[in-house]
């Protein structure tokens, strides 16, 4: 018997029955990879992102007096102030990505440096203050004041709950301010609370923007805000910026009247 013929021959049939394995495994390998990839969905962009509001991080622990609270009621209507806003977020803007996050750049008309300006629109002084147009009604006029008082200070988480006067303030302490000194609100409270606030909608004259972690207020054409978000100047804290409107996830609301 030809041993060392068979042992070759039984090589010779192992190689060929390993291949033809190795090739049966590899085509199931690449058959489920296949399958795989035809059940999996194609990527889509990420939209349960939402606007975290900036700097005005505000879902703050209640605060003395921060349960709520009734807003007075105001005589009017008012006439509305012109010329009206312009609609926010028209559509991207070029050189600025995407418009939620870069709100259209207006034209700024310059600083002025008198405490009142004619007409129905307030424009910002050269120290950072309002103007107070003197064709706005007495409670606008009033509030624009009281928020005077306080433009500039720094940015102070829970400011102006624990107590009104303060060294510094938050999103809604800054914003419950001018409302609470102005007899528009009667006491302070949180962000989230002031999504609830008042009347639905933009008012003719003061509009409140406001989600659970933010809140500013447009007020006769200036924009009272803790946020630089839409400021050239880029810089926080309590201060007058250009009006941007409504912003993705905040909710709008006004004084009763206004």
């Amino acid at each position: 018997m030809d041993f060392a013929g068979a042992s070759r021959s039984l090589h010779a049939v192992c190689r060929l029955l390993g291949g033809a394995a190795l090739g049966a495994l590899l085509a199931l390998a690449f058959a489920a990879g296949s399958a795989h990839a035809q059940v999996q969905p194609p990527d889509v962009p990420d939209t349960t992102f939402d606007d975290p509001g900036d700097w005005g991080y505000d879902d703050a622990p209640a605060w003395p007096g921060n349960s709520g609270g009734t807003q007075p009621q105001q005589p009017g209507p008012y006439p509305s102030p012109h010329p009206t806003y312009p609609t926010p977020y028209p559509g991207p803007v070029p050189g600025l990505g995407d418009p939620i996050w870069n709100p259209p750049v207006e034209e700024e008309l310059p600083a002025v440096t008198t405490s009142y300006v004619a007409g129905t629109v307030a424009r910002l002084r050269t120290d950072g203050r309002a103007a107070i147009p003197r064709g706005a009604p007495k409670a606008v006029r009033s509030l624009i004041g009281q928020y005077n008082r306080i433009v500039g200070k720094r940015y102070k988480w829970g400011g102006g709950h624990a107590k009104l006067v303060d060294t510094g303030y938050d999103c809604s302490g800054a914003v419950g301010y001018g409302l609470i000194k102005g007899g528009l609100l009667s006491t302070t409270m949180v962000s989230g609370s002031l999504a609830r606030w008042g009347a639905a909608g933009a008012g003719s004259w003061v509009t409140v923007y406001a989600n659970k972690t933010h809140v500013y207020t447009e007020v006769a054409g200036l924009r009272l805000d803790t946020s630089p978000f839409g400021d050239r100047s880029g810089l926080n804290g309590v201060r007058w910026r250009p009006v941007v409107g409504q912003r993705r996830s905040f909710k709008v609301r006004h004084p009763i009247g206004l």
